[in-house]
């Protein structure tokens, strides 16, 4: 079982979300906004952080950043509504953008990709 952090201004998005990802067992935590989302990885061991992109206080690239460093290993996905929200701000990013409205099939797809452990994702080498 994943412990999944699903982070949206948008009440809405979250209850639906929620149900999707806790049909195939993942405990699915919620914030509401970024600040709320990094005292919840102070608190909580998480495998996976949800996050939308544009929110209110901090972006979701910024609270990646962060979440990244509390938790190297915790992997990332972004949702965003936004035509502009591909684009790269400086530095690192973590995961792919899905862009909203979010299909349940392809975001269960991107969520047993990102938990799925593979060699790559660890930085292991093929023998």
């Amino acid at each position: 079982m994943h412990t999944i952090l699903l982070v949206d201004d948008e009440t809405e998005l979250r209850e639906v979300v929620v149900d999707i990802l806790s049909e195939p067992g993942h405990t699915v935590l919620t914030a509401s906004d970024g600040y709320e989302a990094l005292r919840v990885l102070v608190d909580r061991t998480v495998d996976l952080l949800i996050t939308d992109l544009k929110m209110p206080g901090i972006s979701g690239f910024e609270l990646a950043r962060q979440a990244k460093l509390m938790r190297p290993h915790l992997q990332v996905i972004y949702i965003s509504g936004s035509q502009g929200a591909t684009g790269r701000p400086e530095g690192r990013t973590y995961g792919r953008v899905l862009r909203k409205p979010v299909r349940a099939s392809d975001l269960l797809v991107e969520v047993t990709r990102a938990l799925s452990p593979s060699p790559a994702r660890f930085g292991w080498e093929p023998l």
